[in-house]
Protein backbone atom coordinates (compact mmCIF):
# COMPACT_ATOMS: atom_id res chain seq x y z
CA UNK A 1 0.00 0.00 0.00
CA UNK A 2 1.32 3.43 -0.89
CA UNK A 3 0.56 6.60 0.97
CA UNK A 4 0.74 10.22 -0.06
CA UNK A 5 0.21 12.25 -3.16
CA UNK A 6 3.68 13.72 -3.03
CA UNK A 7 3.16 16.33 -0.33
CA UNK A 8 5.45 14.27 1.86
CA UNK A 9 7.94 13.03 -0.70
CA UNK A 10 8.49 15.85 -3.20
CA UNK A 11 11.76 16.72 -1.50
CA UNK A 12 12.77 13.24 -0.43
CA UNK A 13 15.80 13.44 -2.72
CA UNK A 14 17.40 16.18 -0.63
CA UNK A 15 16.78 14.24 2.57
CA UNK A 16 18.40 11.15 1.07
CA UNK A 17 21.47 13.15 0.18
CA UNK A 18 20.63 13.75 -3.46
CA UNK A 19 19.20 16.74 -5.29
CA UNK A 20 15.82 17.37 -6.83
CA UNK A 21 15.34 18.14 -10.53
CA UNK A 22 15.74 21.81 -11.46
CA UNK A 23 12.64 24.05 -11.85
CA UNK A 24 13.02 24.00 -15.65
CA UNK A 25 13.23 20.21 -15.62
CA UNK A 26 10.16 20.03 -13.40
CA UNK A 27 8.28 22.25 -15.86
CA UNK A 28 9.01 19.82 -18.69
CA UNK A 29 8.01 16.87 -16.53
CA UNK A 30 4.57 18.33 -15.80
CA UNK A 31 3.58 17.69 -19.41
CA UNK A 32 4.35 13.97 -19.13
CA UNK A 33 2.55 11.05 -17.56
CA UNK A 34 3.58 9.46 -14.27
CA UNK A 35 5.72 6.71 -15.80
CA UNK A 36 7.70 9.22 -17.86
CA UNK A 37 8.19 11.54 -14.87
CA UNK A 38 9.47 8.61 -12.78
CA UNK A 39 12.05 7.83 -15.48
CA UNK A 40 13.16 11.48 -15.49
CA UNK A 41 13.49 11.56 -11.69
CA UNK A 42 15.56 8.37 -11.69
CA UNK A 43 17.82 9.81 -14.39
CA UNK A 44 18.31 13.18 -12.70
CA UNK A 45 18.21 12.58 -8.94
CA UNK A 46 21.29 10.75 -7.55
CA UNK A 47 19.14 9.28 -4.77
CA UNK A 48 17.13 7.26 -7.27
CA UNK A 49 19.73 6.12 -9.78
CA UNK A 50 18.98 2.57 -10.98
CA UNK A 51 21.50 -0.16 -11.71
CA UNK A 52 21.06 -3.80 -12.64
CA UNK A 53 22.28 -6.09 -9.88
CA UNK A 54 22.27 -9.83 -9.32
CA UNK A 55 20.49 -11.09 -6.19
CA UNK A 56 20.62 -14.87 -5.67
CA UNK A 57 21.71 -15.25 -9.32
CA UNK A 58 18.70 -13.33 -10.68
CA UNK A 59 19.10 -9.89 -12.32
CA UNK A 60 16.96 -7.11 -10.82
CA UNK A 61 16.66 -3.37 -11.27
CA UNK A 62 17.86 -1.82 -8.00
CA UNK A 63 18.37 1.62 -6.51
CA UNK A 64 22.01 2.58 -6.08
CA UNK A 65 22.29 5.08 -3.24
CA UNK A 66 23.58 5.47 0.30
CA UNK A 67 20.39 4.27 2.05
CA UNK A 68 21.41 0.64 1.73
CA UNK A 69 20.12 -0.76 5.04
CA UNK A 70 17.62 0.01 7.77
CA UNK A 71 20.30 1.37 10.09
CA UNK A 72 21.00 4.13 7.56
CA UNK A 73 17.28 4.71 7.03
CA UNK A 74 16.62 5.20 10.73
CA UNK A 75 19.69 7.43 11.13
CA UNK A 76 17.81 9.95 8.96
CA UNK A 77 16.17 10.91 12.27
CA UNK A 78 19.04 13.39 12.67
CA UNK A 79 17.63 15.33 9.69
CA UNK A 80 14.45 16.14 11.60
CA UNK A 81 15.75 17.94 14.67
CA UNK A 82 12.88 19.15 16.86
CA UNK A 83 10.19 17.53 14.71
CA UNK A 84 7.62 15.34 16.36
CA UNK A 85 7.87 11.71 15.32
CA UNK A 86 5.44 9.72 17.41
CA UNK A 87 2.35 10.50 19.47
CA UNK A 88 0.66 7.85 21.58
CA UNK A 89 -2.22 8.99 23.79
CA UNK A 90 -0.65 11.69 26.01
CA UNK A 91 2.97 10.79 25.12
CA UNK A 92 4.87 12.77 22.50
CA UNK A 93 8.31 11.91 21.09
CA UNK A 94 10.50 13.85 18.67
CA UNK A 95 12.67 12.03 16.13
CA UNK A 96 15.64 12.79 18.36
CA UNK A 97 13.87 11.40 21.46
CA UNK A 98 12.92 8.18 19.73
CA UNK A 99 16.30 7.55 18.13
CA UNK A 100 18.07 8.15 21.46
CA UNK A 101 15.80 5.57 23.13
CA UNK A 102 16.39 3.11 20.29
CA UNK A 103 20.16 3.68 20.55
CA UNK A 104 20.10 3.02 24.28
CA UNK A 105 18.07 -0.15 23.80
CA UNK A 106 20.44 -1.33 21.06
CA UNK A 107 23.32 -1.07 23.52
CA UNK A 108 21.29 -3.02 26.08
CA UNK A 109 20.66 -5.79 23.54
CA UNK A 110 24.39 -6.14 22.88
CA UNK A 111 25.70 -5.74 26.43
CA UNK A 112 22.97 -7.40 28.49
CA UNK A 113 21.83 -10.17 26.11
CA UNK A 114 24.84 -10.64 23.80
CA UNK A 115 22.70 -10.09 20.70
CA UNK A 116 24.81 -10.15 17.58
CA UNK A 117 24.32 -9.83 13.85
CA UNK A 118 21.91 -12.46 12.49
CA UNK A 119 20.30 -13.28 15.85
CA UNK A 120 16.51 -13.31 15.80
CA UNK A 121 14.79 -11.02 18.30
CA UNK A 122 11.00 -11.36 18.47
CA UNK A 123 8.53 -8.58 19.30
CA UNK A 124 5.26 -9.87 20.75
CA UNK A 125 3.24 -6.77 21.54
CA UNK A 126 0.35 -4.63 20.47
CA UNK A 127 1.22 -1.18 19.09
CA UNK A 128 3.29 0.82 21.59
CA UNK A 129 6.17 3.30 21.13
CA UNK A 130 8.49 0.60 22.47
CA UNK A 131 7.53 -1.62 19.51
CA UNK A 132 8.88 0.95 17.06
CA UNK A 133 12.01 1.74 19.09
CA UNK A 134 12.73 -1.97 19.53
CA UNK A 135 12.46 -2.59 15.77
CA UNK A 136 14.81 0.33 15.08
CA UNK A 137 17.33 -1.00 17.61
CA UNK A 138 17.20 -4.64 16.45
CA UNK A 139 17.64 -3.94 12.75
CA UNK A 140 20.22 -1.18 13.30
CA UNK A 141 22.64 -3.65 14.91
CA UNK A 142 22.19 -6.28 12.19
CA UNK A 143 19.94 -8.59 14.20
CA UNK A 144 16.74 -9.89 12.61
CA UNK A 145 13.47 -8.42 13.92
CA UNK A 146 10.61 -10.92 14.17
CA UNK A 147 7.23 -9.23 14.73
CA UNK A 148 4.74 -11.76 16.11
CA UNK A 149 0.98 -11.50 15.76
CA UNK A 150 -0.36 -10.03 19.00
CA UNK A 151 -3.67 -11.86 18.45
CA UNK A 152 -1.97 -15.24 18.61
CA UNK A 153 -2.71 -17.74 21.37
CA UNK A 154 0.00 -19.18 23.59
CA UNK A 155 0.38 -22.17 21.26
CA UNK A 156 0.66 -19.97 18.19
CA UNK A 157 3.26 -17.77 19.88
CA UNK A 158 5.18 -20.88 20.86
CA UNK A 159 5.17 -22.05 17.24
CA UNK A 160 6.44 -18.69 15.93
CA UNK A 161 9.20 -18.43 18.53
CA UNK A 162 10.37 -21.98 17.88
CA UNK A 163 10.15 -21.56 14.11
CA UNK A 164 12.33 -18.45 13.98
CA UNK A 165 14.69 -19.60 16.76
CA UNK A 166 14.38 -16.33 18.67
CA UNK A 167 17.22 -15.66 21.10
CA UNK A 168 15.18 -13.01 22.91
CA UNK A 169 11.51 -11.94 23.08
CA UNK A 170 10.24 -8.42 23.77
CA UNK A 171 6.67 -8.71 25.06
CA UNK A 172 3.92 -6.51 26.45
CA UNK A 173 2.02 -7.58 29.55
CA UNK A 174 -0.56 -9.85 27.88
CA UNK A 175 1.94 -11.57 25.59
CA UNK A 176 4.43 -11.87 28.47
CA UNK A 177 1.87 -13.90 30.39
CA UNK A 178 1.10 -16.11 27.39
CA UNK A 179 4.77 -16.80 26.68
CA UNK A 180 5.66 -17.34 30.34
CA UNK A 181 3.60 -20.55 30.29
CA UNK A 182 6.35 -22.21 28.21
CA UNK A 183 9.37 -19.87 28.47
CA UNK A 184 11.07 -21.70 31.35
CA UNK A 185 10.84 -25.05 29.60
CA UNK A 186 12.64 -23.63 26.56
CA UNK A 187 14.91 -21.30 28.56
CA UNK A 188 13.61 -18.23 26.75
CA UNK A 189 14.73 -14.73 27.72
CA UNK A 190 12.03 -12.04 27.87
CA UNK A 191 12.01 -8.26 28.10
CA UNK A 192 8.74 -6.75 29.33
CA UNK A 193 6.99 -3.70 27.87
CA UNK A 194 4.67 -1.64 30.09
CA UNK A 195 4.27 -4.45 32.58
CA UNK A 196 1.97 -4.02 35.57
CA UNK A 197 4.17 -6.49 37.41
CA UNK A 198 7.74 -6.26 38.65
CA UNK A 199 9.32 -8.22 35.80
CA UNK A 200 13.05 -8.95 35.86
CA UNK A 201 13.97 -7.36 32.52
CA UNK A 202 11.98 -4.17 32.02
CA UNK A 203 12.32 -2.25 28.74
CA UNK A 204 12.49 1.19 30.36
CA UNK A 205 14.94 0.10 33.08
CA UNK A 206 17.26 -1.48 30.54
CA UNK A 207 17.12 1.62 28.37
CA UNK A 208 17.86 3.90 31.32
CA UNK A 209 21.14 2.06 31.95
CA UNK A 210 22.47 2.94 28.49
CA UNK A 211 20.87 6.34 28.02
CA UNK A 212 23.11 8.77 26.16
CA UNK A 213 25.10 6.14 24.26
CA UNK A 214 25.19 6.34 20.49
CA UNK A 215 23.81 3.69 18.17
CA UNK A 216 26.42 0.91 17.86
CA UNK A 217 28.17 0.66 14.49
CA UNK A 218 27.66 -2.68 12.76
CA UNK A 219 28.65 -3.62 9.20
CA UNK A 220 25.33 -4.45 7.51
CA UNK A 221 25.18 -5.50 3.85
CA UNK A 222 22.27 -4.68 1.54
CA UNK A 223 21.20 -8.30 1.24
CA UNK A 224 21.61 -9.30 4.89
CA UNK A 225 18.38 -10.52 6.48
CA UNK A 226 16.47 -7.76 8.27
CA UNK A 227 13.09 -9.11 9.37
CA UNK A 228 10.77 -12.10 9.47
CA UNK A 229 7.06 -11.30 9.20
CA UNK A 230 4.56 -14.10 9.56
CA UNK A 231 1.74 -14.76 7.09
CA UNK A 232 -1.83 -15.02 8.34
CA UNK A 233 -1.76 -18.80 8.34
CA UNK A 234 -5.23 -19.31 6.88
CA UNK A 235 -4.11 -22.77 5.82
CA UNK A 236 -1.78 -24.69 8.13
CA UNK A 237 0.93 -22.97 10.16
CA UNK A 238 1.86 -19.37 9.36
CA UNK A 239 5.02 -19.07 7.28
CA UNK A 240 7.91 -16.82 8.32
CA UNK A 241 8.60 -14.41 5.46
CA UNK A 242 12.27 -13.47 5.66
CA UNK A 243 13.35 -10.29 3.85
CA UNK A 244 16.59 -8.39 3.43
CA UNK A 245 17.37 -4.76 4.16
CA UNK A 246 17.43 -4.07 0.42
CA UNK A 247 13.98 -5.62 -0.06
CA UNK A 248 12.31 -3.40 2.54
CA UNK A 249 14.08 -0.20 1.48
CA UNK A 250 13.36 -0.85 -2.20
CA UNK A 251 9.63 -0.67 -1.43
CA UNK A 252 9.93 2.56 0.56
CA UNK A 253 11.99 4.29 -2.14
CA UNK A 254 9.62 3.21 -4.91
CA UNK A 255 6.68 4.72 -3.01
CA UNK A 256 8.71 7.89 -2.55
CA UNK A 257 9.48 8.19 -6.27
CA UNK A 258 5.86 7.54 -7.26
CA UNK A 259 4.57 10.14 -4.79
CA UNK A 260 7.13 12.67 -5.95
CA UNK A 261 6.17 12.11 -9.59
CA UNK A 262 2.50 12.65 -8.78
CA UNK A 263 3.33 15.88 -6.98
CA UNK A 264 5.21 17.15 -10.04
CA UNK A 265 2.44 16.16 -12.44
CA UNK A 266 -0.29 17.69 -10.26
CA UNK A 267 1.81 20.79 -9.50
CA UNK A 268 1.59 20.24 -5.75
CA UNK A 269 3.97 22.49 -3.86
CA UNK A 270 4.47 21.36 -0.26
CA UNK A 271 4.11 23.87 2.53
CA UNK A 272 7.40 23.71 4.41
CA UNK A 273 5.64 25.00 7.52
CA UNK A 274 3.28 22.00 7.65
CA UNK A 275 4.72 18.72 8.88
CA UNK A 276 3.42 15.63 7.06
CA UNK A 277 1.33 13.42 9.33
CA UNK A 278 -0.41 10.06 9.39
CA UNK A 279 -2.11 7.69 11.79
CA UNK A 280 -0.84 4.21 12.58
CA UNK A 281 -4.20 2.51 12.26
CA UNK A 282 -3.27 -1.17 11.93
CA UNK A 283 -0.96 -3.56 13.81
CA UNK A 284 2.75 -3.05 13.20
CA UNK A 285 3.27 -6.80 12.78
CA UNK A 286 1.70 -6.42 9.31
CA UNK A 287 3.54 -4.75 6.43
CA UNK A 288 0.80 -2.14 6.03
CA UNK A 289 1.56 -0.77 9.49
CA UNK A 290 5.29 -1.40 9.60
CA UNK A 291 6.18 -0.31 6.06
CA UNK A 292 3.70 2.25 4.75
CA UNK A 293 2.94 3.92 8.08
CA UNK A 294 6.03 3.49 10.27
CA UNK A 295 9.16 3.09 8.12
CA UNK A 296 8.05 5.25 5.20
CA UNK A 297 7.80 8.18 7.62
CA UNK A 298 11.60 8.33 7.91
CA UNK A 299 11.89 9.48 4.28
CA UNK A 300 9.82 12.60 4.90
CA UNK A 301 10.02 13.39 8.63
CA UNK A 302 6.36 12.54 9.00
CA UNK A 303 4.55 12.72 12.33
CA UNK A 304 2.85 9.46 13.30
CA UNK A 305 -0.10 9.25 15.66
CA UNK A 306 -0.38 5.73 17.03
CA UNK A 307 -3.83 4.44 17.96
CA UNK A 308 -4.25 2.00 20.83
CA UNK A 309 -6.92 0.38 18.68
CA UNK A 310 -8.96 1.46 15.69
CA UNK A 311 -12.00 3.46 16.69
CA UNK A 312 -13.59 5.77 14.08
CA UNK A 313 -14.93 8.19 16.71
CA UNK A 314 -11.47 8.63 18.21
CA UNK A 315 -9.92 8.82 14.74
CA UNK A 316 -12.17 11.78 13.86
CA UNK A 317 -10.99 13.66 16.95
CA UNK A 318 -7.34 12.98 16.15
CA UNK A 319 -7.65 13.99 12.48
CA UNK A 320 -8.94 17.37 13.63
CA UNK A 321 -6.61 17.94 16.60
CA UNK A 322 -3.39 16.70 14.94
CA UNK A 323 -4.28 17.93 11.44
CA UNK A 324 -3.72 14.50 9.93
CA UNK A 325 -2.88 14.54 6.22
CA UNK A 326 -2.80 10.80 5.42
CA UNK A 327 -5.44 8.36 6.55
CA UNK A 328 -4.74 4.82 5.51
CA UNK A 329 -5.43 1.25 6.52
CA UNK A 330 -7.80 -1.40 5.29
CA UNK A 331 -10.41 0.21 3.01
CA UNK A 332 -13.25 -0.22 5.50
CA UNK A 333 -11.55 2.34 7.77
CA UNK A 334 -11.98 5.20 5.32
CA UNK A 335 -15.55 4.02 4.76
CA UNK A 336 -16.25 4.15 8.51
CA UNK A 337 -14.92 7.71 8.65
CA UNK A 338 -17.01 8.73 5.63
CA UNK A 339 -20.23 7.23 7.01
CA UNK A 340 -19.74 8.18 10.66
CA UNK A 341 -22.80 10.07 11.98
CA UNK A 342 -20.56 12.67 13.70
CA UNK A 343 -18.27 13.33 10.75
CA UNK A 344 -19.70 16.80 10.05
CA UNK A 345 -18.92 17.87 13.62
CA UNK A 346 -15.18 17.78 12.94
CA UNK A 347 -12.87 19.80 10.74
CA UNK A 348 -11.29 17.22 8.45
CA UNK A 349 -9.91 19.70 5.93
CA UNK A 350 -6.31 18.62 6.60
CA UNK A 351 -6.94 15.23 4.95
CA UNK A 352 -5.29 14.95 1.55
CA UNK A 353 -4.81 11.20 1.17
CA UNK A 354 -7.35 8.42 1.79
CA UNK A 355 -5.31 5.33 1.08
CA UNK A 356 -6.10 1.68 1.49
CA UNK A 357 -4.47 -1.70 1.19
CA UNK A 358 -4.70 -5.26 2.39
CA UNK A 359 -8.17 -5.80 0.91
CA UNK A 360 -10.28 -4.77 -2.05
CA UNK A 361 -12.26 -1.53 -1.97
CA UNK A 362 -15.68 -1.69 -3.63
CA UNK A 363 -15.85 0.47 -6.76
CA UNK A 364 -18.86 2.37 -5.45
CA UNK A 365 -16.89 3.46 -2.38
CA UNK A 366 -14.18 5.07 -4.54
CA UNK A 367 -16.68 7.43 -6.12
CA UNK A 368 -18.31 8.16 -2.75
CA UNK A 369 -14.96 9.08 -1.19
CA UNK A 370 -14.13 11.45 -4.04
CA UNK A 371 -17.47 13.22 -3.60
CA UNK A 372 -17.48 13.34 0.20
CA UNK A 373 -13.82 14.46 0.46
CA UNK A 374 -13.21 16.56 -2.67
CA UNK A 375 -9.86 17.88 -1.38
CA UNK A 376 -8.50 14.43 -0.59
CA UNK A 377 -7.40 11.81 -3.08
CA UNK A 378 -8.52 8.20 -2.66
CA UNK A 379 -5.82 5.64 -3.23
CA UNK A 380 -5.24 1.92 -3.13
CA UNK A 381 -2.21 -0.33 -3.15
CA UNK A 382 -1.67 -4.00 -3.84
CA UNK A 383 1.17 -5.96 -2.32
CA UNK A 384 1.89 -8.92 -0.08
CA UNK A 385 4.04 -9.71 2.93
CA UNK A 386 6.26 -11.63 0.50
CA UNK A 387 6.78 -8.50 -1.63
CA UNK A 388 7.17 -6.16 1.35
CA UNK A 389 3.92 -4.54 0.22
CA UNK A 390 5.31 -3.58 -3.20
CA UNK A 391 3.10 -4.43 -6.16
CA UNK A 392 0.77 -1.91 -7.76
CA UNK A 393 -0.62 1.48 -6.75
CA UNK A 394 -3.34 3.85 -7.90
CA UNK A 395 -4.51 7.26 -6.71
CA UNK A 396 -6.55 10.33 -7.56
CA UNK A 397 -8.07 10.76 -11.00
CA UNK A 398 -6.71 7.43 -12.25
CA UNK A 399 -8.48 5.65 -9.41
CA UNK A 400 -11.75 7.47 -10.08
CA UNK A 401 -11.54 6.53 -13.77
CA UNK A 402 -10.68 2.90 -13.00
CA UNK A 403 -12.19 2.26 -9.55
CA UNK A 404 -12.04 -1.49 -9.99
CA UNK A 405 -8.27 -1.46 -10.49
CA UNK A 406 -5.45 -1.56 -7.99
CA UNK A 407 -3.20 0.41 -10.30
CA UNK A 408 -0.08 0.02 -12.40
CA UNK A 409 2.97 -1.97 -11.25
CA UNK A 410 5.04 0.12 -8.81
CA UNK A 411 7.68 1.94 -10.80
CA UNK A 412 10.56 1.90 -11.30
CA UNK A 413 11.59 -1.51 -9.91
CA UNK A 414 8.50 -3.73 -9.84
CA UNK A 415 7.35 -5.82 -12.79
CA UNK A 416 4.07 -7.74 -12.98
CA UNK A 417 2.95 -10.37 -15.48
CA UNK A 418 -0.10 -12.63 -15.58
CA UNK A 419 0.60 -16.31 -16.12
CA UNK A 420 -1.29 -19.51 -16.83
CA UNK A 421 -0.88 -22.65 -14.72
CA UNK A 422 2.07 -23.75 -16.88
CA UNK A 423 3.99 -20.48 -16.14
CA UNK A 424 3.26 -19.00 -19.58
CA UNK A 425 2.52 -15.28 -19.79
CA UNK A 426 -1.01 -14.58 -21.04
CA UNK A 427 -2.18 -11.64 -23.12
CA UNK A 428 -3.79 -8.46 -21.72
CA UNK A 429 -7.34 -9.02 -20.53
CA UNK A 430 -6.87 -12.72 -19.79
CA UNK A 431 -7.14 -13.87 -16.18
CA UNK A 432 -4.28 -15.78 -14.61
CA UNK A 433 -2.02 -15.84 -11.58
CA UNK A 434 -0.20 -12.60 -10.73
CA UNK A 435 3.61 -12.98 -10.87
CA UNK A 436 5.79 -10.24 -9.36
CA UNK A 437 9.49 -9.55 -9.91
CA UNK A 438 11.17 -6.96 -7.73
CA UNK A 439 14.16 -6.51 -5.41
CA UNK A 440 11.44 -6.03 -2.77
CA UNK A 441 10.61 -9.74 -2.92
CA UNK A 442 11.40 -11.80 0.15
CA UNK A 443 14.38 -14.15 0.36
CA UNK A 444 12.76 -17.26 1.79
CA UNK A 445 10.13 -18.79 4.01
CA UNK A 446 12.15 -19.34 7.16
CA UNK A 447 13.04 -23.01 7.65
CA UNK A 448 10.76 -24.03 4.78
CA UNK A 449 12.82 -24.72 1.67
CA UNK A 450 10.01 -26.59 -0.09
CA UNK A 451 7.52 -23.72 0.20
CA UNK A 452 10.21 -21.25 -0.88
CA UNK A 453 10.93 -23.18 -4.07
CA UNK A 454 7.22 -23.48 -4.84
CA UNK A 455 6.75 -19.71 -4.43
CA UNK A 456 9.17 -18.69 -7.20
CA UNK A 457 9.54 -19.24 -10.91
CA UNK A 458 12.82 -17.93 -12.40
CA UNK A 459 12.90 -15.00 -9.97
CA UNK A 460 9.18 -14.23 -10.23
CA UNK A 461 7.11 -14.56 -7.06
CA UNK A 462 3.89 -16.49 -7.67
CA UNK A 463 1.38 -14.51 -5.62
CA UNK A 464 -1.52 -16.97 -5.52
CA UNK A 465 -3.78 -14.08 -6.57
CA UNK A 466 -5.79 -14.13 -9.78
CA UNK A 467 -6.06 -11.05 -11.93
CA UNK A 468 -5.48 -9.44 -15.31
CA UNK A 469 -3.75 -6.44 -16.85
CA UNK A 470 -5.78 -4.22 -19.17
CA UNK A 471 -4.44 -2.59 -22.31
CA UNK A 472 -3.19 0.40 -20.26
CA UNK A 473 -1.25 -1.94 -17.93
CA UNK A 474 -3.60 -1.42 -14.97
CA UNK A 475 -3.93 -4.43 -12.70
CA UNK A 476 -7.34 -5.81 -11.76
CA UNK A 477 -7.58 -8.39 -8.98
CA UNK A 478 -10.15 -11.08 -9.62
CA UNK A 479 -9.66 -13.01 -6.39
CA UNK A 480 -7.36 -15.15 -4.33
CA UNK A 481 -7.03 -18.51 -6.07
CA UNK A 482 -8.34 -20.12 -2.89
CA UNK A 483 -11.34 -17.74 -2.77
CA UNK A 484 -12.77 -18.81 -6.08
CA UNK A 485 -15.98 -20.73 -5.36
CA UNK A 486 -16.70 -23.54 -7.80
CA UNK A 487 -20.45 -24.14 -7.90
CA UNK A 488 -21.46 -27.04 -10.10
CA UNK A 489 -18.40 -26.50 -12.30
CA UNK A 490 -18.94 -22.71 -12.59
CA UNK A 491 -16.16 -20.48 -11.20
CA UNK A 492 -17.44 -17.57 -9.08
CA UNK A 493 -15.23 -14.69 -7.90
CA UNK A 494 -16.10 -13.73 -4.33
CA UNK A 495 -14.63 -10.27 -4.96
CA UNK A 496 -16.92 -9.66 -7.92
CA UNK A 497 -20.02 -10.55 -5.89
CA UNK A 498 -18.85 -8.53 -2.88
CA UNK A 499 -18.34 -5.51 -5.12
CA UNK A 500 -21.96 -5.66 -6.35
CA UNK A 501 -23.38 -6.20 -2.85
CA UNK A 502 -21.41 -3.25 -1.50
CA UNK A 503 -22.93 -0.96 -4.11
CA UNK A 504 -26.26 -1.18 -2.23
CA UNK A 505 -26.63 2.11 -0.28
CA UNK A 506 -27.89 0.44 2.90
CA UNK A 507 -25.16 -2.19 3.12
CA UNK A 508 -22.05 -1.23 5.08
CA UNK A 509 -19.90 -4.22 4.17
CA UNK A 510 -20.08 -7.74 2.83
CA UNK A 511 -18.11 -10.96 2.83
CA UNK A 512 -18.79 -13.68 0.27
CA UNK A 513 -17.59 -17.28 0.56
CA UNK A 514 -18.44 -20.85 -0.34
CA UNK A 515 -19.57 -23.69 1.89
CA UNK A 516 -19.59 -27.42 1.02
CA UNK A 517 -22.62 -28.81 -0.78
CA UNK A 518 -23.22 -32.48 -1.57
CA UNK A 519 -24.85 -31.86 -4.96
CA UNK A 520 -22.97 -28.83 -6.33
CA UNK A 521 -19.65 -29.17 -4.52
CA UNK A 522 -19.99 -25.65 -3.11
CA UNK A 523 -22.73 -23.09 -2.78
CA UNK A 524 -22.27 -19.34 -2.48
CA UNK A 525 -23.07 -17.58 0.80
CA UNK A 526 -22.56 -14.10 2.18
CA UNK A 527 -22.54 -12.16 5.42
CA UNK A 528 -23.62 -8.53 5.31
CA UNK A 529 -23.63 -5.66 7.79
CA UNK A 530 -26.58 -3.24 7.46
CA UNK A 531 -27.36 0.31 8.46
CA UNK A 532 -29.18 0.15 11.81
CA UNK A 533 -32.52 1.30 10.41
CA UNK A 534 -32.35 -0.91 7.34
CA UNK A 535 -35.07 -3.50 6.79
CA UNK A 536 -33.36 -5.41 3.95
CA UNK A 537 -33.93 -9.15 4.04
CA UNK A 538 -32.43 -12.02 2.10
CA UNK A 539 -34.97 -11.82 -0.73
CA UNK A 540 -34.44 -8.07 -1.11
CA UNK A 541 -30.70 -8.57 -1.54
CA UNK A 542 -31.16 -11.35 -4.10
CA UNK A 543 -33.60 -9.23 -6.13
CA UNK A 544 -31.13 -6.34 -6.05
CA UNK A 545 -28.29 -8.55 -7.31
CA UNK A 546 -30.38 -9.92 -10.20
CA UNK A 547 -29.83 -6.57 -11.93
CA UNK A 548 -26.06 -7.17 -12.08
CA UNK A 549 -25.23 -10.86 -11.74
CA UNK A 550 -26.05 -14.15 -13.39
CA UNK A 551 -28.30 -16.30 -11.26
CA UNK A 552 -25.56 -18.80 -10.33
CA UNK A 553 -23.52 -15.93 -8.82
CA UNK A 554 -26.26 -14.83 -6.41
CA UNK A 555 -25.65 -16.07 -2.82
CA UNK A 556 -28.08 -18.75 -1.71
CA UNK A 557 -27.56 -18.08 2.01
CA UNK A 558 -27.49 -14.60 3.53
CA UNK A 559 -26.27 -13.95 7.07
CA UNK A 560 -27.44 -10.49 8.26
CA UNK A 561 -25.60 -8.41 10.89
CA UNK A 562 -26.32 -4.99 12.36
CA UNK A 563 -22.84 -4.63 13.83
CA UNK A 564 -19.45 -4.61 12.15
CA UNK A 565 -18.46 -7.98 10.73
CA UNK A 566 -15.76 -9.77 12.78
CA UNK A 567 -12.19 -8.72 12.05
CA UNK A 568 -8.76 -10.31 11.96
CA UNK A 569 -5.82 -8.66 13.71
CA UNK A 570 -5.00 -6.63 10.60
CA UNK A 571 -8.53 -5.24 10.37
CA UNK A 572 -9.68 -7.42 7.49
CA UNK A 573 -13.06 -9.12 7.61
CA UNK A 574 -12.65 -12.52 9.27
CA UNK A 575 -14.05 -14.58 6.40
CA UNK A 576 -13.02 -17.93 7.86
CA UNK A 577 -14.97 -17.28 11.07
CA UNK A 578 -18.08 -16.24 9.13
CA UNK A 579 -17.80 -19.32 6.95
CA UNK A 580 -17.49 -21.63 9.96
CA UNK A 581 -20.55 -20.01 11.54
CA UNK A 582 -22.58 -20.55 8.36
CA UNK A 583 -21.51 -24.20 8.16
CA UNK A 584 -22.34 -24.85 11.83
CA UNK A 585 -25.78 -23.25 11.39
CA UNK A 586 -26.51 -25.63 8.54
Amino acid sequence: MVEGTGLENRQAGNRLGGSNPSPSAIGKMMKKDIDEIIIDICNQDPSFIIKNKYIRDIKYKCFDNDISNLSKLFSLASNYQGKEMLIFEDERYTYEDSYELASAFANALINEFKIKKGDRVAIASRNYPEWINSFIAITSIGAIAVPLNSWWTSEELKYGIENCGAKLIIADNKRHELISSFSKKFNLKLISIRSNKNQKNNWNSLTDIYKGLKMPKVDIKDDDDAAIFYTSGSTGHPKGVCSSHRAIISTLLQWSVIAGARAIRDEIIPDENVQPSCMITVPLFHVTGSHSQFMLSFLSGRKMVMLYKWDPSNALKIIESEKIISLSGVPTMTLEIMRHPDRKKYNLSSLKDLSGGGAARPSSHVLSLSKEFPDAKPGLGYGLTETNAAGAVISGEEYIKKPGSTGKPSKPLTEIIICSEDNKEVKNGDVGEIYIKSPSNFRCYWNNEKATKEAFYKGWFKSGDLGYLDDDNYLFIVDRAKDIVIRGGENISCLEVEDKINSHPEILEASVFGIPDERLGEILCCSISLEKNSKINSDDLKNFLKQYLASFKIPECVDIHYDQLPRTASGKIYKLKLREKMISNG
